[in-house]
């Protein structure tokens, strides 16, 4: 017969299990709650939202004659308020997509991954004159579409956040460590003062006025959620003024 040591370690073991399976029953049903959450937002209130834009258009374009120049503008708040709540539910939707998204990690070629966003960001590049250099770069698992997206994100963060007519100067680079490849996107851009280096990565906080640089506030919010579904994780050095240097880990395979 087993002795009370063994009985005892047995209890707690099943005990354990116990535990962790409802942990995993819990996590599930939040899940769900919150994709449910998130589908209400985007989808209940895109329909009164469409009739408020709709409607409004219509009245501006069918009695513009008759309003005069205070009444055209309270109407153009309201265009913009619409645009900006749309703008708003479409983040939810993308940050909800990155939640629920669960393929299987494969092989990524971060060179081809980096090419790939340089073509997109081709346009934006030239108009800054950007000098960008990159490291060659290593070979890495993951969701192919998250890693694209994260870095894509951080690399036009590096060419928008930049001084008035100063060209943008940014390098990738890549260090090797025991576990992980840890990364680093420097720019030379506005800088980003230290007491809010926390608050950037929240959903919609940004570290600059909207009347300056456009954005919702979302990309880096994005960024830390697919680093974290990928065991990664970023941080940032950064002086207001002089620019910044974003670190971030990806495990090896």
């Amino acid at each position: 017969m087993p002795n009370d040591s063994n009985t005892h370690l047995h209890s707690q073991l099943a005990e354990t299990q116990r535990e962790l399976a409802q942990a995993k029953a819990d996590l599930t049903q939040l899940k769900a709650e919150y994709q449910e959450f998130v589908y209400i937002i985007s989808h209940d209130l895109s329909a009164p939202l469409r009739q408020i834009e709709g409607f409004s258009e219509m009245v501006l374009e069918r009695h513009k004659d008759d309003f005069d120049d205070k009444s055209k503008r309270h109407f153009d708040f309201i265009l913009k308020a619409g645009h900006s709540i749309r703008n708003i539910l479409d983040d939810l939707t993308g940050y909800s997509r990155i939640i629920k998204k669960d393929e299987p990690f494969t092989d990524i070629d971060l060179n081809v991954i980096i090419s790939s966003n340089l073509a997109e960001l081709s346009s934006v590049i030239e108009s800054s004159s950007a000098s960008i250099s990159i490291d060659t770069l290593p070979i890495v698992k993951g969701d192919e579409e998250l890693i694209s997206q994260m870095f894509y994100h951080l690399i036009h963060n590096a060419l928008h956040y930049q001084l008035p007519n100063t060209p943008a100067n940014i390098t990738l680079s890549v260090d090797e460590l025991d576990n992980f490849w840890q990364f680093c996107i420097t720019d030379d851009g506005i800088g980003i003062p230290e007491n809010i280096h926390e608050k950037i990565f929240k959903m919609f906080r940004r570290g600059v006025s909207e009347k300056k640089y456009t954005g919702a506030g979302v990309g880096l919010t994005y960024v830390q959620k697919i680093l974290t579904k990928h065991q990664g994780s970023i941080w940032l050095k950064s002086e207001k003024g002089i620019g910044s240097s974003f670190y971030f880990t990806l495990r090896k395979a």
